[in-house]
């Protein structure tokens, strides 16, 4: 049955868009053999692959799991809408990255729950998949399903629909979690409960299933825990960030992930207080990674991913103690490759002089600097520690120091909120963009509803209805209108939607499933979401989503997630609370006394913090970025460019690599030149790219027996060398068939390309064959890419066609007017075949 999927699954490949999506065969994916392991683990993340593929927690515990000898982690994405439609066509569940098995077969099915909007995606995953719905419904030959991430810091909305969570960090307690399974399913009774049951001792693990929910007069969840020993669930700690919890070889992705790039986590943890961030109270206390540690971790990845640029990976990165020397060292890691640092943002307070002539070399991205409010009362109130003279500086600073945009965010329906602080956030963004957006610097401003979230200060507060929502958001688009301001959003509609999830209870997994039913999928994409469903949802279910947003709780009302002890006590969010209502600060306890969150006991939890590293200059001293202190300037250790010579490399692009873009296919040969440890050759400038060209462009969904690229390497590189390091780093489908010196002469060049093209059965026959090349002419018109109609006799360019058997066609196309023809030309307009019958051939171009 399996063999059959995967065949069907080859098929429809080709049907859908963005096919790399489903392809798996990653650099540095890992296969074992299932027959040879104890545990079979599906880590699962439901959104795309782009987006999950970039989530560092799925890469942090899929190396960790394949590092255990009889265990198998393999990664699931949610399928986009057109794929979904192909799978239940043919009715293939879904299969795993890896080895294309179902998701149904494996023991342990593990979902990062990132983000509300993504749940409905998880019942597109498990119906798939033919899983029950409800864990009640689930007997025990189905996998155990566990939940983790931020949005399990309030299970109950999903606590009917999964068997357990992991509250807190994944790194310790995921391999307990296996422990545990492996042992039960050699010497435990099989039944279900019994597993739950020992899982539930393990520290972070709650079993929704031991905890009976009924609901008062007033239609407040009350839980009851059925184990007198089970009462509540404390969030489990990684004390310290170490090497060996890190993915020093992570999954190199296809396609365009959000973050393509190596992510390096400098720090774990946030002590700034900020009063509406969730991650700011459930990743306490602050860990950083030690500086020696991230140093080696980074030249290590770079040579196991051939990425050519790092991003630091931190709530804060500008409060990494050591950012300076970090930067420095950096920069100075895999000379001669043209590495680049990403820096989103760092605070004006922390730009030294030594910091900011570093950061004049690194790459410029994006600059995001977060207020979240317009006017300074506001950003008390959030005990958001910027001051307008500190945006300001930032802003100049960024702007002087080569970054092009300046993105500015700021939440709407903050606490307290006046119409004073809507109109704030226009002074602010027109005052900065006057005063330092000039010439092709912009200012955009981001903004979206304030949702309260569980285990903050304003976790009992009102979320603003949709209707406010929507009219300061008109209020901004009217009165942001400076030339060099640019306004994003996010619809207030799916903030209503994340609000009713972020607080709701377990009566929502019917909403949940209703929704689902009326086709909600991809909620957190704009493409994709639609509210209507959702109120239709809400009306049938009896839901009203003001009882989880606009509704204000009492101080005494239980609340859902009372139960999950995330290590701040609630005293102290009641008192920040307090300090929020008086516009009061609280200091960060990284520079001053403790706040007593109660996170940190001191002996094993406590903050880790890195010695500050002494920089030249000082806070105190003015920050000129124009400066230009040479002994900071990156040195250029790469060879001279008569150090190089011209390789011509042939290599042919079969199987599943036959899905690969253009644009991808560069991007995996440079990075596998980079992993060879070959030198190649770069292009000069602030932005050097490898110098890499290829003779033809395929496109997405053919095979070739034999392409060429040419690439410069150093002069002396051995030929076979080439061949035998590269074929070592590509991933299947793409082989490296020979290297040659490049010469530029005795090649004629080629006037005729031949294929061999498998098509389903009768598809075409003799008869249409005949008639077509009876024809005088075959006319196809179409448009050049710059918009005017060419007509292109497609019976000139026959040169041989005929059936080899009753699914292959051969075929020889020669060029038109120094026009490539393709082959599907041929199969569209000379034989007629729809789009599927096209899309779903096997076309492969020959050697000629």
């Amino acid at each position: 049955m399996s063999i059959t999927h995967k065949q069907n699954y080859q098929e429809i490949m080709g049907l859908v868009h963005s096919p790399t999506r489903y392809a798996g065969n990653e650099i540095n994916a890992v296969k074992k053999d299932r027959d040879q392991v104890d545990l079979t683990f599906a880590l699962v993340f439901p959104d795309l692959y782009e987006i999950g593929t970039s989530h560092f927690g799925l890469q942090i515990l899929y190396a960790i799991l394949n590092r255990q000898e009889k265990i198998v982690a393999e990664r699931f994405f949610a399928p986009a809408p057109d794929m979904e439609a192909r799978q239940r066509e043919r009715r293939i569940p879904c299969l795993s990255m890896e080895s294309r098995q179902p998701l149904n077969t494996f023991d342990i099915i593990g979902v990062s729950l990132l983000y509300e909007l993504n749940f409905t995606n998880i019942l597109t995953l498990l119906n798939l998949s033919g899983i029950p719905f409800y864990s009640g419904q689930r007997d025990d030959t189905f996998p155990l399903m566990i939940g983790g991430g931020p949005c399990a810091f309030n299970p109950e909305p999903l606590a009917d629909i999964f068997d357990a969570f992991v509250i807190g960090d994944g790194e310790d307690v995921v391999l307990e979690i296996s422990q545990a399974v492996m042992a039960f399913k050699k010497e435990g009774d099989g039944q279900k409960h019994s597993l739950l049951r020992e899982l539930s001792k393990i520290d972070g693990v709650y079993v929704p299933a031991f905890f009976n929910a009924e609901w008062d007069e007033n239609n407040i969840q009350i839980l009851t825990p059925v184990f007198d020993d089970y009462t509540r669930v404390k969030r489990v700690f990684l004390p310290e960030l170490t090497r060996d919890n890190f993915p020093v070889s992570p999954i190199v992705p296809f396609g365009k992930p959000v973050h393509d790039r190596l992510r390096l986590e400098i720090a774990r943890g946030c002590t700034r207080g900020c009063r509406f961030c969730q991650a700011g109270m459930i990743y306490r206390p602050v860990r950083e990674r030690a500086l020696d540690d991230l140093l080696e971790i980074t030249e290590d990845s770079l040579q196991t991913t051939g990425y050519s640029e790092i991003s630091l990976l931190s709530l804060s990165t500008g409060d990494y103690s050591n950012l300076p020397e970090l930067m420095s060292r950096l920069m100075g890691l895999n000379p001669g490759h043209c590495t680049a640092i990403s820096l989103p943002s760092v605070r004006a307070e922390k730009l030294t002089p030594e910091l900011m002539n570093i950061i004049k070399q690194a790459r410029k991205t994006g600059f995001t600097i977060a207020p979240e409010a317009g006017s300074q009362r506001l950003r008390n109130v959030i005990n958001k520690n910027l001051t307008e003279e500190s945006i300001r500086s930032t802003v100049e600073n960024a702007l002087a120091l080569g970054w092009k945009t300046i993105k500015l965010y700021f939440m709407l329906g903050l606490p307290f909120e006046t119409q004073a602080d809507l109109e704030a956030i226009c002074t602010l963004s027109t005052d900065l963009a006057q005063s330092y957006a000039k010439g092709h610097k912009n200012i955009n401003v981001s903004t979206t509803s304030f949702i309260p979230k569980p285990h903050t200060p304003f976790q009992r507060i009102s979320q603003i209805s949709l209707d406010t929502a929507k009219e300061n958001l008109l209020y901004l688009k009217t009165h942001l209108t400076h030339k060099k301001v640019k306004l994003k959003w996010q619809d207030p509609q799916m903030s209503i939607l994340e609000g009713v999830w972020a607080r709701g209870d377990r009566r929502l997994s019917d909403l949940l499933v209703t929704a689902w039913e009326k086709g909600c999928r991809l909620d957190g994409w704009s493409d994709y979401f639609d509210y209507s469903k959702w109120e239709t949802a809400f009306e049938q279910t009896g839901t009203d989503p003001d009882f989880y947003t606009t509704r204000k709780r009492s101080d005494d009302e239980v609340l859902p997630w009372d139960h999950i002890d995330s290590g701040v006590l609630p005293a102290f969010l009641k008192k920040e609370f307090k300090r929020a209502e008086k516009e009061a600060v609280t200091p960060d306890c990284r520079d001053n006394d403790c706040t007593g969150c109660g996170v940190c006991d001191f002996k094993r939890v406590r903050p880790k913090l890195n010695d500050t590293v002494s920089v030249s200059g000082s806070l105190d001293k003015p920050m000129d970025p124009r400066s230009d202190r040479s002994e900071n300037k990156r040195p250029d250790k790469r060879l001279p460019d008569d150090a190089f010579k011209k390789f011509e490399i042939s290599f042919s692009k079969l199987g599943e690599a036959r899905f690969l873009g253009h644009l991808e296919l560069a991007t995996i040969v440079r990075r596998a030149i980079r992993r060879t440890g070959l030198m190649p050759k770069y292009s000069r400038g602030f932005n050097p790219s490898m110098r890499l060209s290829f003779a033809n462009a395929l496109p997405v969904g053919m095979e070739s027996e034999q392409e060429t690229l040419f690439v410069y390497l150093e002069k002396g590189t051995v030929p076979k060398t080439i061949v035998d390091r590269l074929n070592r780093q590509l991933p299947e489908g793409l082989t490296i068939t020979g290297c040659r010196p490049f010469s530029g002469a005795g090649k004629r060049p080629v006037k005729a390309d031949g294929y061999a093209i498998r098509l389903s059965n009768n598809a075409v026959t003799d008869v249409q064959i005949r008639r077509l090349l009876d024809l005088p002419e075959l006319i196809m018109e179409d448009r050049s890419k710059k918009g005017k109609i060419r007509r292109t006799d497609l019976r000139q360019t026959i040169e041989k066609l005929r059936l080899t058997d009753d699914t292959t066609l051969e075929m020889v196309l020669k060029k038109y007017n120094e026009r490539t023809v393709r082959p599907t030309d041929i199969l569209t307009h000379g034989f007629g075949l729809d789009e599927q019958q096209v899309r779903t051939a096997r076309i492969r171009k020959l050697i000629m």
